[in-house]
């Protein structure tokens, strides 16, 4: 980022002390008059080396948004430019080649409707793009999906096929002990759900964050250490863990763990993103069982 003319100025002016003090010159800056030479050259020193770096922090800048704009065969790159697919039902969204890059010619943050994102590649040369919009997620409207499936199309690499889904959420359902200190009775139950609810969320929210998984994989481990870092909690067990396709009922869901013993170390939902059980009396709020110590 570049300095202050201010602060270069200031800063060639202590080198110059410095350096003229180690000949046994001792040079005062603070008398210096407004007409002296050496104040003006360090000014002019300053502000060359000030424009300098604007041009730098240009180019870079400039350098920084072709490379983020450019194709790359990376999931990551997919799922972050979904994130910014544009949508509106009375202003269609039409990206154009400008500057050797397809982009919106105008961006609108509010338009950007995908707030959920997994890419998983089925078989050769085909990749599966499963979107969802809201918080908490729901699946895009057909008018929205269609959108979608035309925007990737536009800036997908040649020779892949994409298809882009939109699909109600995969349930999980988590049955578990939770040992807490006593003393955390009051909010216990809240914090875990709502730790939960969070966790499941961030898997395909963002690719920033430390939960990322552009596949939407939600991991036996990481629910572990979800509920585990709950303030208060001292111990998980988990007992049964079982997941499903919203289109499936209860009754149909594979097993992860089952009596506390692992069958499945991850669940890869088929909707890209899971939520909490929503069966009456499978809830979150009805499985977790929160045992004071």
């Amino acid at each position: 980022m570049a300095r202050s003319v201010a602060t270069i100025q200031t800063q060639i002016q202590t080198q110059l002390v410095a350096n003229l003090a180690a000949v046994g010159i001792t040079l005062d800056t603070t008398q210096w008059s407004k007409r002296s030479i050496l104040r003006a050259l360090c000014n002019t020193f300053a502000v060359c080396a000030a424009f300098i770096e604007q041009l730098m922090d240009v180019l870079q800048l400039s350098i920084e948004t072709t490379v983020s704009q450019a194709a790359a065969p990376s999931a990551t790159w997919l799922q972050l430019k979904m994130f910014l697919f544009q949508y509106s039902s009375t202003n269609p969204q039409i990206l154009q080649l400008i500057n050797t890059v397809i982009q919106y010619p105008v961006i609108d943050a509010t338009l950007q409707i995908i707030t959920g994102c997994s890419v998983t590649s089925s078989v050769s040369n085909e990749v599966v793009i499963k979107v969802a919009k809201g918080n908490p997620f729901v699946a895009l409207a057909s008018g929205e999906l269609s959108a979608a499936q035309g925007y990737v199309n536009e800036f997908g690499a040649a020779g892949i096929k994409y298809t882009v889904v939109s699909l109600n959420s995969d349930k999980i359902y988590i049955n578990a002990n939770i040992y807490y200190k006593g003393q955390y009775s009051a909010v216990i139950q809240a914090n875990v759900i709502a730790a939960l609810n969070t966790f499941l969320q961030n898997i395909a929210t963002t690719n920033l964050t430390t939960n990322l998984s552009t596949n939407g994989a939600v991991k036996i481990s990481d629910i572990e250490s979800t509920i585990r870092s709950v303030t208060g909690v001292n111990d998980v067990v988990l007992l049964n863990v079982s997941a499903r396709p919203d289109s499936a009922v209860f009754s149909a869901s594979v097993n992860l763990v089952l009596n506390q013993t692992l069958l499945s170390r991850q669940l890869l939902p088929i909707a890209g993103y899971t939520v909490q059980e929503t069966t009456t009396g499978k809830t979150f709020a009805d499985s977790l069982n929160f045992i004071p110590q």
